[in-house]
């Protein structure tokens, strides 16, 4: 069994594929006996088999083409790549992004801490065309970095981490910021609760009803932000959404809590707005009542067992406010604070290279 199993969703993007599949050739610290990529092709007509063979160099390539039907939908393909994972962790990537050379080894720097968890990286969103050549000779990483003066290139995830915390457990409802765009789902927790639901399709929401599923049984979720893939330029509608993608998004959120009543317990019936109108700081701001904030600026990488000892004396105080700026971002302490159980203070993590305000 391989420790990485890489599942692309792909449909008429054969560039956009080929210069994805061309960044995995660039993974360091991973043989092909560690891991594999599973390309499921949900009915492209672009020749998309004939331009990505024999793209992959360092690692082992499995295509696998459906054709279009009534039944198609991302979801659908998703599961077709799912069936033909042979790795004990899942790794979820849309075949429109490129990814960095330490993706595995991030993931890995995850799960040997735990086992037991969902990791979920960013995206710089790219507004320039990306060539092959660009991605053989690596240049696209060096035109491409998270700039805080380029606020339309960041994934819209990032200005709420910056406001609420790099730390799902500070957030409400955190799995509403999953995206499987690039994502890790240990392959045992398919088997509990079923895949990707195929009776949802068009655009929205899609994925996020199998992450609720994984919230009810209280899955631990992390971010790591040096998971963070480039996704190509490629269409519009992230940026002005049109009346039938709308459309499609009311629907699978109306299925959504069709399937799931419980879900009202801790959503508003009117989820869409909060998506719509850019009202989700209001759904994601936990209910905390604070009695003291506490601000600790990490500055000294050898302070590490300092600050976790202050960190440790402060878990069981209901009403402290522990916001750690790290300055350092070369321990694992942004996996560490993710990692802890039962603590009755809130505890905000801020990675300051990646601080917006």
């Amino acid at each position: 069994m391989k420790k990485y199993s890489i599942v692309i969703v792909a449909y008429e993007m054969k560039l956009l594929l080929k210069n994805c599949l061309e960044s995995i050739n660039n993974i360091k610290g991973f043989t092909r006996d560690e891991f594999e990529v599973i390309v499921s092709d949900d009915g492209s007509t672009d020749g998309t088999y004939e331009f990505i063979k024999d793209v992959n160099r360092n690692y082992d390539l499995k295509y696998i083409y459906t054709k279009r039907s009534e039944l198609s939908c991302r979801n659908r393909a998703r599961n077709i790549g799912l069936k033909e994972a042979s790795g004990e962790v899942i790794i979820l990537l849309d075949g429109d992004v490129i990814v960095k050379e330490n993706i595995l080894e991030e993931f890995d720097r995850c799960y040997s801490k735990c086992r037991d968890i969902i990791v979920t990286g960013t995206r710089i969103m790219l507004n320039e065309d990306v060539s092959y050549g660009d991605v053989v000779s690596k240049e696209v990483f060096e035109r491409f970095q998270f700039d805080v003066n380029d606020r339309n290139a960041l994934d819209s995830r990032y200005p709420l981490f910056d406001t609420l915390s790099y730390n799902y457990n500070a957030i409400n409802c955190s799995w509403l910021l999953a995206y499987t765009c690039v994502i890790s789902i240990p392959r045992k927790y398919f088997d509990v609760v079923g895949c990707f639901d195929e009776n949802i399709k068009g655009w929205g929401f899609d994925d996020s009803e199998l992450l609720y599923r994984l919230f009810k049984l209280n899955t631990k979720v992390l971010i790591n932000l040096k998971v963070e893939v480039l996704h190509q330029k490629h269409n519009s509608f992230r940026d002005t959404l049109n009346e039938h993608l709308i459309e499609e998004f009311y629907e699978n959120v109306q299925y959504f809590f069709n399937k799931h009543k419980d879900a009202l317990e801790y959503l508003p019936e009117n989820l869409v707005d909060y998506f719509m109108e850019n009202r989700l700081i209001e759904l994601l701001s936990p209910k905390y009542s604070v009695k003291e904030e506490i601000t600790i600026d990490f500055i000294d990488k050898d302070s590490i067992q300092t600050l976790n000892e202050n960190i440790a004396s402060h878990l069981n105080t209901e009403g402290i406010v522990l916001t750690i700026n790290d300055y350092v971002e070369e321990t694992d302490l942004d996996i560490s604070i993710q990692l802890l159980q039962n603590h009755r203070c809130l505890i905000k993590y801020f990675p300051m290279s990646k601080r917006i305000r």
